[in-house]
């Protein structure tokens, strides 16, 4: 027997799309009474609780697996937390300040069980769709990875100072990241040791997202510009014809300049960016406290206009929205697989959520399911090329019995899975989940 289920749909290219596709703003995590500046650890000691009643620590990152589960990079905490889909927390790497004797500085103690293992100012938890997670460990100049087991393990060390920015292919084979005014390649090939240089000439690197054709996306926050630079760069110097966003100047652009292009808007100290599966993308200014949309056509609108105020409203607003105290030095923007955009900001640490109202699309047809004696069970669907889709199967279809089996691309029209499990349980089940239809 096979069950089969799609949980995304791409949709509109251009400015009243993404107006139809989001709504509202709502506050998921943060408690909002630390202000980053004190005690360097305002984690509260929250775990199990609803997200809203955890004290977080100048979180730099939020985001969302397969799941719907979104993890936060707590920085100050020195931890990872995961926010679960019945709106608890739980900390899922590093160990917390009141579990260190006297400590709360952060560390190394090598890899092992990621609940055990310490963590030092990590300021980015880049997911996977099935749920593992890289670590961008900045204080201890590694890139850790955890595995659905639990486990952390160190990909690599470099003995630069790490910015901002990481990005990880959702196979694991290619890494970028940012140290120093460089941007870099990571491969298995170099084992632990670190990447190669794309791009040098960086000023204060911030995040990192990719395109569908390859090209790297990097925003940097001194310079107040977004930065696109092909993969085969070859490790020069980064230069204003490669800006795509921002001006180069601290300026702050408000509603008069959206529906300009890109270029001409002042984006000051743009720091977060998430591309949407249309092809437009979603910046995050840290100084200017907004989050703008830039459409496939280079041309931006004001999403949500904050205020740099440190206010602490944690009421639902409509967006998009302008003059709202609520959104507070945006750190860092993702797009969910779900279609969900997933906002962290502010220093006394805020994670606020844009549900995609989007009905989700009908299933696609699935071809054969043929148990093969000695073998396991072969599965084939109908599939579009460029997809990515994740594999799941359980033995009861209850909640919290599903795992995942495959994260697979779609070539042709047909996509084929070999289950080489045993098949003696009476009856399995299986589901699948698109993603993206490009490799970030």
């Amino acid at each position: 027997m096979a069950f089969l289920c799609l949980c995304f749909r791409a949709t509109g290219s251009d400015w009243d799309d993404i107006k139809t596709q989001y709504k509202t703003c709502i506050l998921i995590a943060g408690l909002g009474r630390g202000n980053g500046l004190g005690d360097p650890n305002e984690w509260n000691d929250a775990d199990g609780l609803p997200a809203t009643q955890a004290e977080l620590s100048e979180p730099h990152s939020a985001m969302a697996d397969i799941f719907g589960r979104i993890y936060i990079a707590d920085k100050n905490a020195n931890a990872i937390r995961r926010i679960d889909t019945d709106g608890t927390i739980h900390t899922v790497a590093g160990v917390n300040r009141s579990e260190l004797s006297g400590g709360g500085s952060g560390g190394f103690n090598g890899d092992g069980p990621a609940r055990e293992r310490l963590l030092d100012g990590p300021q980015h938890a880049y997911v996977m769709p099935d749920g593992a997670f890289y670590i961008l460990d900045t204080g201890n100049n590694r890139i850790r990875r955890v595995g659905a087991d639990g486990m952390m393990t160190t990909v690599l060390r470099d003995t630069q100072e790490f910015n901002r920015g990481l990005w990880v292919r959702r196979d694991g084979q290619l890494l970028y990241y940012c140290t120093d005014n460089q941007l870099k390649r990571w491969t298995p090939a170099l084992g632990t040791e670190a990447g190669m240089v794309v791009a040098s000439g960086l000023i204060r690197a911030g995040n990192i997202d990719v395109d569908q054709t390859g090209n790297i996306f990097v925003t940097d926050r001194n310079k107040s510009a977004v930065y696109r630079i092909p993969p085969d760069f070859g490790g020069a110097t980064v230069n204003a014809s490669m800006i795509v966003a921002g001006t180069g100047t601290n300026k702050d652009s408000g509603l008069s300049d959206s529906g300009k292009p890109a270029t001409q808007v002042g984006l000051f100290e743009v720091r977060g960016i998430a591309f949407h599966p249309n092809g437009g993308y979603f910046l995050a200014t840290h100084a200017g406290s907004d989050i703008w949309y830039v459409d496939p056509a280079g041309v931006a609108w004001l999403f949500i206009q904050g205020s740099r105020t440190e206010a602490h409203n944690a009421s639902p607003f409509p967006v998009p929205a302008t003059g709202h105290d609520e959104l507070s030095e945006a750190r860092s923007v993702s797009v969910a697989p779900n279609g969900d955009v997933i906002i962290t900001s502010n220093d006394a640490g805020f994670i606020r959520i844009i549900r995609n109202e989007l009905p989700p699309p009908a299933p696609p047809a699935w071809d054969s399911l043929t148990i093969i004696p000695g073998v396991g069970i072969h599965l084939r669907w109908h599939s579009a090329p460029g997809q990515w889709y994740l594999l799941e199967r359980s033995g009861s279809m209850l909640s919290g019995t599903w795992s995942g089996i495959g994260l697979l691309p779609a070539t042709d029209l047909l996509t084929e899975f070999t289950d080489e499990a045993g098949v003696e349980e009476p009856q399995r089940f299986y589901r699948l989940r698109s993603l993206r239809n490009w490799p970030n």
